[in-house]
C-alpha cells in the first residue's frame, strides 16, 4: 500500500511568489482537512496599475531581484523610486 504522502504547508510565506508556486504545484483538496475558516476585512488604498515592459527588460530585473532579495514588484518600484527621486 503506497499512500500518497503530501507536503506540509508552510507556517509562513515569504512572499506572494512563493505561496503562488506551492499552490501551482498543490491542490487545496488535499489539505481541506487543515483549512479553517476566518473573517478578513479589506481596506484597499493603494492602486496597482499593470505595465507591460519587455521580456529582456524582465528578466533582467528578475535577475536582479533576485541577487538583492526581493520579488520582481519590489524591485520594479525600487528601480522606478530611484530614478524619479
Amino acid at each position: 500500500m503506497g499512500g500518497d504522502k503530501k507536503d506540509r504547508i508552510p507556517e509562513h510565506f515569504s512572499s506572494a511568489e512563493e505561496a503562488g508556486e506551492f499552490w501551482d504545484t498543490h491542490s487545496a483538496a488535499d489539505y481541506w482537512d487543515e483549512m479553517e475558516e476566518v473573517e478578513m476585512e479589506f481596506d484597499l488604498q493603494e492602486r496597482v496599475f499593470l505595465v507591460p515592459v519587455s521580456d529582456h527588460i524582465y528578466y533582467r530585473v528578475k535577475q536582479r531581484a533576485k541577487l538583492e532579495q526581493l520579488s520582481v514588484e519590489e524591485m520594479v518600484s525600487a528601480l522606478l523610486e530611484r530614478e524619479l527621486a
